[in-house]
């Protein structure tokens, strides 16, 4: 994998095989692969199941299936390629991992947003400068620009959302974008153009795909380029979205990591229900892939549930996937059937 898969991916394989051969050693004694049979390889499967996730409190609790058959296609790809290059006396009954089955996964929750929900999302980011103003009477005046916390960046908060909401693009995808890709990336030309994309993102599987930034997500990239990031940007920052230049441990050209979208998204949905009293509106933990799967739900109504324009515009060729999109948040299939 090294040198094929990304530094990221290769992170997650190699912690995930790590997990594996630990487990091994603490049950068996030792980490012969030998001794790896199919009893091992469901034994370790049911327990990442039960207890294969650590929380906050160090304490162990289930994992979700598909993380659990994650680390079992990683597995299984090990054993493959031992197949291919160890002697044949080292797995005498072959791979041990053919005959564990996967976990089943449940069906697919819709989470995406209601339009009453996008509606007030979209207030609030407009407000969204105000949220990060300092209070007191020494960061008070009636002159000259509001003071904001050192390492708030409002208007590039408020361009993502706007972004993940126009384009469906996954947390990995956002961070990986540069300036480049943006066509055009000029503040005036999209504040000014009708059209603009992002060309040559990378998605799952290798696949690259040009998307369309909807006019929302325009403005506020605009704002943001105008604005924000001149300051954070240095001679190699070439990434689309950069942290604050104040932040001393930022990334090497100040690459947001996906964690950072996690928080970026989380308190944009904590900020909106503060703000609405109404419950029915309330988001609760907001995701990036909310807002993704919201956009999803958006494009299958407005194209007519093209499974082609989906897949173009997504980056996903799975039916269980893509069906998930063409249905309804829960407020909009209760009222189908409301008067029946």
């Amino acid at each position: 994998m090294r040198g094929v898969r990304s530094a990221e991916v290769e992170a997650k394989i190699t912690r995930h095989l790590q997990r594996f051969a630990d487990w091994l050693a603490d049950g068996l004694g030792h980490d012969r692969l030998s001794a790896v049979t199919p009893r091992e390889v469901a034994a370790w499967r049911d327990h990442l199941s039960d207890h294969g996730n650590t929380r906050h409190t160090a304490s162990a609790g289930p994992m979700a299936p598909a993380t659990v058959n994650n680390h079992l296609a990683h597995l299984s790809a090990l054993f493959s390629w031992i197949i291919v290059h160890a002697p044949a006396a080292l797995l005498r009954n072959g791979d041990p991992t053919k005959k564990v089955d996967l976990l089943r996964l449940p069906a697919p929750q819709v989470r995406a947003l209601a339009a009453a929900q996008v509606r007030t999302v979209k207030n609030v980011l407009d407000r969204i400068e105000d949220f990060h103003q300092l209070t007191g009477r020494r960061h008070g005046g009636t002159t000259g620009k509001p003071t904001l916390h050192r390492h708030a960046r409002p208007l590039r908060d408020r361009a993502i959302v706007h972004l993940i909401l126009s384009t469906g693009l996954r947390r990995a995808e956002l961070v990986g974008l540069d300036l480049a890709q943006l066509d055009p990336c000029d503040p005036a030309e999209l504040r000014r153009v009708k059209k603009a994309a992002l060309t040559g993102v990378r998605g799952k599987g290798r696949t690259v795909r040009t998307v369309f930034v909807g006019r929302d997500a325009r403005h506020a990239l605009a704002d943001y380029l105008d604005q924000e990031r001149p300051g954070d940007a240095d001679p190699v920052s070439d990434a689309l979205f950069l942290a604050s230049s104040s932040i001393a441990a930022r990334r090497p050209g100040g690459r947001l990591s996906p964690r950072s979208v996690n928080t970026i998204v989380d308190q944009v949905g904590r900020l909106h229900d503060a703000q609405t009293s109404d419950r029915e509106r309330h988001l609760g933990a907001l995701r990036p892939h909310d807002l993704r799967h919201t956009f999803g739900y958006r494009l299958s109504e407005a194209s007519g549930h093209n499974r082609a324009e989906l897949e173009r515009r997504l980056g996903h060729a799975n039916d269980r996937y893509l069906r998930l999109y063409t249905n309804p948040p829960d407020d909009i299939a209760a009222g189908y059937v409301e008067d029946l």
